[in-house]
């Protein structure tokens, strides 16, 4: 087995990077088709992934992460869901007005482990600005968000009010694109800014010389804005505004209609949370598992790192189990050697290609092969 990749020592995994939804959750839930009797393994990140594959009602959901503070954070969502009601917790977390935070905070600290609580009594303030608004990835685009909303602010107001696809793309074409407006987020989307602001290794350590990043994003923000109403698209929107729209397109497990759902599974799946790095985890469980939900961790890996991995997951995998994984700028081809281990779904990768609201990803759908 390899070592793991050195990534868990660098400064971004002693801290919340990504505190709220940037991936649509909706993909996962159609890729891996999760039942009742199914045991999840999910990378953490903001936790809201996890939360959202809780509509599946599996079995078990083991959240997995390199970086604590991420599961730290998944224990505090998870605690205000079990606590609160729909409106409470959007007012918790940040989404909606709330002026005594840190009284509900101290209402349901109890639900959460030792270590947990002891990371959140170091970090009120982060409770009190409303935590979902509060890792690195949020806060570098909500100052963003200011500097759009600052020299667009009519243009904005429409883009995200406007409720029928065909004048959306027809303002998109005549008002939105403008040559000064693609200049400015090729400056806004280098890939020195990530390095600097953001320090997170997976979006920038392994991309191709060749690719440019702000021509990628330019693309494919071109293809959500002709495809999808930003006005249904928290992804989009938080990008623009700097903040979720409780009244129209929030993140699925955070729907008006899902929440109870989501809260009911709380009391029946069983949530087990692991620091580790997952190649190691994989190879030292004892249980199989059938579905994989693993984001873009491929980003974060070299070419060698991202077949061993792929290797580690096929060893821990039931029979027929399903494998779904994103990637952002870092596109990763499977390899020859991994080729006859999984059987890939290509016409449904390209159908979440196209579909997925939070635009810059594509997709790998995979089932493990009997050999």
């Amino acid at each position: 087995m390899n070592k793991p990749n050195e990534i868990q020592l660098s400064d971004y995994a002693n801290r919340i990077s990504y505190s709220g939804p940037n991936e649509d959750s909706r993909s996962e839930l159609k890729a891996l088709n999760i039942n009742e009797s199914d045991s999840v393994l999910c990378v953490t990140g903001g936790g809201d992934r996890v939360l959202s594959l809780l509509l599946g009602k599996p079995k078990k959901i083991t959240a997995i992460d390199l970086n604590p503070c991420q599961n730290y954070l998944l224990e505090l969502k998870i605690s205000g869901i079990q606590a609160l009601n729909h409106e409470g917790f959007l007012g918790f977390s940040g989404i909606i007005p709330c002026k005594k935070r840190i009284n509900v905070y101290n209402k349901i600290k109890h639900l959460l482990s030792k270590k947990a609580e002891l990371f959140w009594s170091k970090n009120e303030r982060m409770i009190e600005n409303g935590f979902i608004y509060e890792g690195a990835f949020e806060k570098h685009f909500k100052l963003i968000s200011v500097i759009i909303k600052a020299i667009r602010p009519k243009k904005i107001k429409t883009l995200t009010t406007l409720s029928n696809i065909e004048e959306q793309r027809e303002f998109v074409k005549n008002k939105w694109n403008t040559p000064a407006w693609k200049k400015f987020l090729r400056f806004l989307t280098n890939k020195y800014f990530f390095q600097i602001f953001l320090k997170d290794p997976g979006f920038y350590q392994h991309i191709p010389q060749e690719v440019s990043i702000p021509e990628y994003l330019l693309d494919r923000m071109d293809h959500s804005l002709m495809n999808h109403l930003v006005l249904e698209n928290f992804f989009m929107t938080f990008l623009l505004t700097g903040k979720y729209n409780p009244e129209h397109g929030m993140p699925l497990y955070l729907e008006k209609n899902n929440y109870p759902i989501v809260k009911g599974a709380l009391n029946n799946t069983a949530i087990e949370m692991v620091n580790s790095p997952l190649e190691q985890y994989l190879y030292g469980t004892k249980s199989k598992i059938d579905k994989f939900s693993i984001s873009d961790v491929s980003a974060y890996l070299d070419e060698d790192s991202f077949v061993s991995l792929l290797n580690a997951i096929y060893s821990a995998a039931s029979k027929n189990s399903i494998l779904c994984m994103r990637h952002f700028i870092t596109k990763r081809k499977i390899p020859t050697s991994i080729e006859n281990k999984f059987s890939f779904n290509s016409a449904l990768e390209k159908e979440l290609n196209n579909s997925d609201m939070s635009f810059v990803y594509s997709f790998n759908v995979g089932i493990k092969s009997d050999l």
